[in-house]
């Protein structure tokens, strides 16, 4: 499959070639390396074991694993990795029971036992992805038959009455768990970019037509003015209010990342000029709100609770996005240097912040390549 090459959007935006580099490594030593206290959220539980903990909710969970493997193989950090990995397979695997074959999504920081053996997709997905990458980057081929076991788990895990297939085969959807009757989806784990890879390394073209129904399902699920989308939705893009998370059909959190996943595809594969033009709404619709918010209804209205003022995390995935836009745009360089411009997050919610915001350098810099 044809690839192309991300733009640094920080050279565009007027930086020095090696300034995102710098970026990455004050980011890196502060949330890999720095103060337990104020700075820290990687830990090593023994020589060859680490894990990531959302500090705000002492937790560890699928999603910050799978980020941190991401970070360790796309920043060539071969020992960091296999210690993650090694973490995850110790305490996170289901090797048996209703979940096997998948990932807890949530570990106790006191004993590491699982608190819900319950899977999250989007930590699968990150998951795979960063095996993949790692396997070709380090050459470990142990790693790529780690990810194909883990891709078919996905697809064709028998239902069993508790947990089925993390996809919906006939609407080549994720779903939102594989628990069974959870039957709708959110929107910011539909990792467009990732399917093309997945088809790539397993040869099947369920992957593909899964990227397609995304494409057309996130046109359906983002509002046409404003360029935002709930965090999560019925299958056919309608929000979804849920009991313990009445605030789902409105955009905040989970919905920040589905800007970056639409452009990650664009700006390696041109997977379709509809990524581009809700890219562009979103950047618009922002650009028209500073000093924006990270919370919003998704027309644009007030969020039911107070919104807060725009986090690192929102503010990194828009700076991703500008990789649609041709070069000069007027959008470029604000939304970059709002992200040049951040202090590394720190002290109670530096967990999903810190993960995004380094991703979020990633990709705005071009680096997140497959």
């Amino acid at each position: 499959m044809e690839r192309f090459k991300p733009r640094d959007m920080f050279v565009e935006a007027g930086y020095g070639p090696h300034f995102a580099d710098q970026l990455l490594q004050n980011a890196f030593s502060k949330l890999f390396e720095g103060d337990p206290i104020d700075e820290r959220i990687c830990f090593d539980a023994s020589e060859d074991l680490a894990y990531i903990i959302d500090i705000g909710h002492d937790d560890i969970r699928s999603e910050g694993m799978s980020y941190g493997m991401f970070i360790a193989a796309l920043t060539d950090r071969p020992e960091l990795f296999q210690k993650l990995w090694n973490f995850t397979r110790k305490y996170l695997y289901n090797a048996e029971g209703p979940h096997q074959g998948f990932f807890a999504w949530e570990v106790s920081t006191t004993d590491f036992s699982k608190m819900d053996p319950g899977a999250a997709p989007d930590g699968e997905e990150y998951f795979a992805a960063a095996l993949l990458i790692a396997a070709k980057r380090f050459g470990r081929i142990d790693y790529r038959e780690a990810a194909l076991k883990l891709l078919d788990d996905m697809k064709n895990k028998p239902a069993n009455g508790v947990v089925g297939p993390m996809f919906d085969v006939g609407r080549k959807m994720v779903k939102f768990s594989p628990v069974l009757g959870n039957d709708y989806t959110d929107p910011s784990y539909h990792t467009i970019a990732f399917y093309r890879l997945f088809a790539e390394e397993t040869g099947d073209n369920f992957w593909l037509e899964v990227a397609k129904q995304s494409i057309v399902y996130l046109q359906q699920a983002i509002h046409p003015e404003t360029g935002l989308c709930a965090e999560y939705s019925e299958y056919d893009g309608t929000p979804k209010s849920t009991p313990w998370y009445p605030e789902s059909h409105c955009f905040s959190g989970d919905a920040w990342r589905v800007a970056m996943n639409m452009s990650l595809d664009y700006a390696l594969f041109r997977g379709d000029e509809v990524e581009k033009t809700l890219c562009e709404k979103r950047l618009n619709f922002f650009e028209s709100r500073r000093p924006y918010l990270a919370d919003y209804a998704i027309d644009g209205g007030p969020f039911p609770k107070e919104g807060r003022a725009a986090t690192p995390g929102v503010i990194a995935m828009n700076a991703a996005a500008t990789q649609v836009l041709p070069s000069n745009d007027k959008l470029i360089e604000p939304f970059v240097k709002d992200l040049a411009a951040l202090s590394v997050p720190f002290r109670f919610w530096r967990y999903y912040d810190g993960l995004l915001y380094i991703i979020g350098i990633l990709a705005t810099a071009g680096k997140i390549v497959f």
